[in-house]
């Protein structure tokens, strides 16, 4: 039996193929699924990207109660709604506190990254306490690939090669058009036991403990996590579980926690790396 799961490259071509959003007219959201039309999946399982189209999960309600003809999601997969250009959109997820999990545990911090003494990956908070997220993220022409200004976020589709969204919202990924820079963002809501369980994998309990009761002892925690390689310009950097790495010199920083700081993490041209 054929999973109904396609391949990682099918649904590449197909997010592709639509320039990363919702090739229905007036839509072009970049939360995107797979939808069989030729034939269709009842009738044949396959994962044959000429006869497969991306669309969003409203749509692909639509289209599997035959709301457009083949030939009119044909028509869909040449003539996307969203040009080459910008895919633009908001992560809807706000919440007070939030933890980041960056190649270390922060909390309340404004820049967790930072390259060349330009902000990488920080937040905003705004008038009625959320924490809000940006990103600057380039490529090695220091080109903008994504940009996020208070979880307003916008992809540069002529310098990616693939971006992908969730249908929930809560992940996002890029990767580069030369395929070095490859992104992942994810946010999540723990339980109290579930975050103090993580955490024990890196700490002792008076460290936790510590932590916790900074955060408030909060009943839930909503964490940001981010995961990947960076190139930007000449540097080039990796951000791992509870570590950074230089991947030119190679050098590593471990750190555990961070916690009511202007800046985190920094990283050089010249490959020095400070944190805290």
């Amino acid at each position: 039996m054929v999973s109904r799961n396609p391949p990682r490259e099918v649904l590449e071509i197909l997010r592709k193929e639509v320039n990363f959003g919702c090739p229905v007219k007036g839509c072009g959201s970049p939360y995107l699924m797979h939808h069989h039309f030729d034939p269709p999946w009842r009738v044949k399982q396959h994962h044959n990207p000429e006869g497969m189209i991306a669309l969003c999960p409203e749509h692909a309600l639509q289209a599997d109660e035959d709301r457009w003809t083949k030939d009119q999601l044909r028509e869909m997969k040449n003539n996307p709604y969203i040009k080459l250009g910008e895919v633009k959109d908001v992560y809807d997820y706000l919440r007070r506190n939030i933890v980041s999990d960056i190649g270390f545990i922060g909390y309340n911090i404004k820049n967790i990254l930072e390259i060349d003494g330009e902000r990488v990956i920080g937040f905003e908070r705004d008038k009625e306490g959320y924490d809000r997220l940006n990103l600057l993220i380039r490529n090695e022409k220091m080109e903008p690939i994504l940009v996020m200004e208070n979880n307003f976020w916008t992809v540069y589709s002529k310098n990616i090669f693939d971006l992908r969204c969730s249908a929930k919202g809560r992940i996002l990924e890029i990767i580069s058009n030369d395929g070095i820079t490859k992104l992942s963002m994810r946010f999540d809501d723990y339980s109290l036991e579930n975050f103090t369980k993580y955490l024990l994998k890196i700490a002792g309990t008076e460290i936790i403990k510590h932590l916790l009761m900074r955060m408030g002892n909060p009943k839930t925690i909503p964490v940001w996590k981010i995961r990947g390689d960076l190139k930007w310009g000449s540097s080039y950097i990796r951000i791992g579980d509870l570590f950074v790495e230089d991947l030119i010199k190679h050098n590593i920083v471990k750190s555990g926690f961070a916690v009511n700081c202007r800046s985190a993490f920094s990283f050089k041209k010249d490959g020095s790396m400070s944190f805290g």
